[in-house]
């Protein structure tokens, strides 16, 4: 019986040298694909990644609601869109692109800086420019108003004291006449 049980312990010897390679082998693939699949995974976008795109668009349904305020069932699906887009990888200009080129530029909140809406942008410079430079000539005029009312007032004197000569003649001229007619009756 004693030879049966060293055989029987050496076959289990035998069996389990077999198997050590194996249990190793399966144990480095293991540990070899554990962090590949780490790797492949992207990590979730966090609530504040999501709102700074959003932040930047705008809702296509609503007048001037953002799409982080907008609280309409189709602005909660495209923020999950761009949760998922953010998942994907996708850049922030990615997404914004595919969001124009699904709803138009209505959703960017500002009219592209092309064609005729280059005057949308333009004429409130013009605007403003027009109106320093219409300020700075009243003043101007306002300053040459002031420093002219000295030698105005000076002349409105004289001619105010010119008109007193001319209406003091007038009057001995009337008085005269008066008298002339007095005589005559």
């Amino acid at each position: 019986m004693d030879q049966l049980i060293e055989f029987d312990l050496a076959d289990r010897r035998k069996r389990e040298g077999r198997r050590r390679p194996l249990v190793v082998a399966l144990l480095i693939c293991l540990a070899l694909i554990v962090p590949v699949a780490q790797a492949q995974e992207a990590p979730t976008p966090t609530l504040d990644q999501i709102q700074t795109v959003a932040r930047e668009l705008y809702c296509p349904l609503c007048n001037g609601v953002r799409l982080d305020n907008c609280e309409l069932q189709a602005c909660v699906q495209m923020r999950q869109v761009i949760a998922e887009r953010l998942t994907a990888g996708a850049s922030k200009e990615q997404i914004k692109q595919e969001f124009v080129a699904q709803y138009g530029p209505i959703v960017l909140g500002e009219p592209p800086r092309e064609g005729l809406n280059w005057l949308i942008w333009a004429l409130p410079v013009v605007a403003l420019i027009a109106g320093a430079i219409w300020l700075l000539w009243t003043l101007r005029g306002w300053t040459k108003a002031q420093t002219a009312a000295p030698a105005a007032a000076s002349a409105a004197d004289q001619s105010a004291s010119g008109r007193a000569a001319g209406q003091a003649e007038y009057l001995a001229q009337v008085d005269a006449d008066l008298a002339g007619l007095e005589e005559l009756d």
